[in-house]
């Protein structure tokens, strides 16, 4: 079983959250925060009130007051942009350095590498016109201690009230299957992870944590081990060359050497 996590304060929380209702049967098996808690045959629904990126160790708090048992948490949630791209998006979560928006400092959380690139497949397969589907590098909270990544509608309140993206966000929770393949780390590019995301779509590769360009000052040897283990303890790395300055790459690339994760290129992978 795995849990599906929604918030009272979130638009596109709520919308998915509807569409998930109208899709399948549920039955309310306790409460959890005065809201009703639901299961189907393959999912628990637990619904918050306050922000999802905040909601620290809320797995354990929701083990301890309904005594149930999950494997993986799914995070229905808003994406916001300055850019206000119009976007469906799915991430891990953690933090490269300080822990502005929940969680800890220097601290990424558990993840399934091999559920949370095939949730970005069947999103890709399942998107909308106008919309662009990628992943997210890994940002924000909360500190949890079951995999979890965020599947989220983007970027502003009119795509998180449209009813096909919510819809498409629901179809692609209960359509949700591991695929599994080599686990990797996704390293370089912006915060999108574009070149981390057609890899994903082509080839037989399952990416766990991804570090972004801009987090590439925060990283050391410590941080990224840590983020192998949680990403299913990988032993690869797919670098976006081009996505990094010599500098960086060259830092990436030691650390990488230093902690034994082979970096693979797309003439390595097999194609789905």
């Amino acid at each position: 079983m795995d849990l599906i996590l929604t918030s009272q304060d979130d638009l596109a929380s709520l919308n998915i959250r509807e569409k998930l209702f109208s899709m399948e049967d549920w039955k309310k098996i306790g409460t959890f925060q005065n809201f009703p808690v639901y299961r189907n045959e393959r999912f628990y629904m637990v619904h918050i009130k306050g922000p999802k990126i905040f909601a620290e160790n809320v797995d354990m708090d929701i083990r301890e007051k309904l005594r149930i048992e999950f494997d993986n948490i799914i995070v229905a949630s808003k994406h916001r942009s300055e850019a206000q791209l119009r976007s469906l998006t799915v991430h891990p979560i953690g933090n490269w350095g300080k822990a502005e928006f929940g969680g800890k400092d220097r601290c990424v959380v558990l993840t399934n590498p091999h559920l949370m690139t095939q949730a970005l497949r069947i999103l890709k397969s399942n998107v909308i016109p106008g919309y662009n589907v990628s992943f997210e590098a890994t940002h924000h909270g909360p500190y949890l201690n079951t995999p979890t990544f965020f599947i989220e509608i983007g970027s502003t309140e009119e795509e998180w009230r449209d009813d096909k993206a919510g819809e498409a966000i629901a179809k692609t929770i209960l359509a949700l299957e591991e695929k599994r393949y080599p686990s990797a780390l996704g390293i370089g590019g912006g915060h999108y992870m574009p070149r981390i995301t057609d890899v994903a779509l082509e080839y037989k590769i399952s990416f766990g944590h991804m570090i972004p360009r801009y987090a590439v000052e925060h990283i050391d040897e410590n941080i990224v081990k840590r983020a192998c283990i949680k990403s299913d303890n990988c032993k690869m790395a797919y670098i976006h060359r081009k996505g990094l300055k010599g500098d960086e790459r060259r830092k990436v690339i030691e650390i990488l050497e230093k902690i034994g994760v082979e970096v693979v290129s797309s003439k390595d992978l097999e194609k789905l």
